[in-house]
């Protein structure tokens, strides 16, 4: 299914003429792409992870080692067991896979013919924006009335409608913008991190709501690996795992008490146990936030070599996810969330980058 769907997506881009080298190619309306100037970090900026010092917490789910207090469950062989036949999140994540080879990382100069492909693959039926458009937070508080797809509901809870309130917004001008050719660079970078944060938000949202709908865990499951195992994730979780392995294994751990939960708690029914469900979700939201911490400092790290176009896209990004991690941010330390804040407001060139990595190790040091 992955390589049919991705070969599928590709022919198209194909078509659209979004695989030339050329970076300033006619644009779809006829008008030509604004030049990309500078260049991006040669090599990537290194990162070692270093988790000596961190330790699972003494109620997490640990099936790698079979060791922890959690009654035996249908995870305890280290799989992830579908509930169901079909998962159709994966291939939103295939999409993303997509997007990725057409903006950012196999397409380091993208087309404005690029963006046009891209923009038709992420609004197809059913398919990413579908659900960017309804995406809410569970970390924050529901309105007392209506849902995020109703008029006003956004607007007034921005924090919890993040999809439509925050996310689609950035992306519907990203893509606009990098189909006229303006910005190529950068409007792929701004694409690039709603999407993470989308991808975030709905492994939680989709563990939450898994209580009253049992397919959704496998949702949970396919937004961040995209269907694949443990050794072998697509979308965020391929991200995670190329830069910190061990912190991809714990938030994997982590999809799979959500897993364990539900198989002992009314597996083909509405759950019951959701104290079990929120310790499930604590342990992967833990990892998880670790692993986007981690994202946000390689994009910190890039201020100091990449030029041009793509500095200016690695502070887009950092712009875009370091409002994701203020929430728990704030809540372990209020005087470094106001930094980090602070900073990616200011230019690349007077940022203190140094300064923000080490208030993000400092954060988020562990799993």
């Amino acid at each position: 299914m992955r390589a049919r769907a991705c070969h599928a997506l590709l022919a198209l881009a194909v078509a659209l003429g979004a695989c030339s080298g050329d970076p300033n190619e006619n644009g779809p309306d006829g008008g030509a792409d604004e030049p990309i100037l500078g260049a991006p970090c040669q090599p990537p900026p290194a990162y070692l992870e270093d988790v000596s010092g961190c330790s699972p917490a003494a109620d997490d789910y640990q099936p790698r080692t079979g060791v922890d207090t959690w009654p035996p469950c249908i995870s305890d062989d280290d799989a992830y067991h579908p509930l169901g036949a079909s998962i159709s999140t994966i291939a939103r994540v295939e999409a993303f896979e997509t997007l990725a080879t057409l903006l950012w990382r196999d397409a380091p100069r993208p087309t404005g013919q690029a963006f046009l492909a891209a923009r038709i693959l992420f609004e197809e039926e059913q398919g990413l924006g579908s659900r960017v458009a309804r995406r809410y937070d569970p970390h924050y508080p529901a309105p007392a009335t209506g849902s995020c797809e109703d008029a006003g509901v956004p607007a007034a809870h921005p924090a919890y409608c993040v999809g439509p309130a925050t996310i689609q917004p950035i992306l519907n001008e990203a893509f606009a913008q990098g189909i006229q050719g303006r910005a190529r660079v950068v409007n792929a970078a701004r694409i690039h991190a709603a999407l993470e944060w989308f991808l975030y938000v709905s492994v939680v949202k989709e563990a939450t709501s898994c209580a009253a709908t049992p397919a959704d865990c496998d949702s949970h499951w396919a937004y961040y690996a995209g269907g694949g195992a443990r050794d072998d994730p697509l979308g965020l979780g391929a991200q995670i795992r190329a830069l910190a392995p061990e912190t991809h294994q714990r938030i994997y751990d982590g999809l799979l008490a959500v897993r364990c939960w539900r198989n002992l708690d009314h597996e083909d029914g509405v759950a019951e146990d959701l104290a079990l469900r929120d310790r499930a979700i604590a342990q992967l939201d833990r990892a998880l936030l670790r692993g986007m911490a981690l994202l946000v400092r390689q994009r910190f790290a890039e201020l100091g070599c990449a030029e041009g176009h793509y500095r200016e896209a690695a502070l887009e990004g950092l712009r875009i996810l370091v409002p994701l991690l203020d929430r728990a941010a704030r809540a372990r330390d209020p005087a470094a969330a106001d930094f980090l804040r602070a900073e990616v407001q200011k230019a690349a060139e007077t940022m203190d980058a140094a300064g923000a990595i080490s208030r993000l190790d400092a954060l988020f040091p562990c799993y």
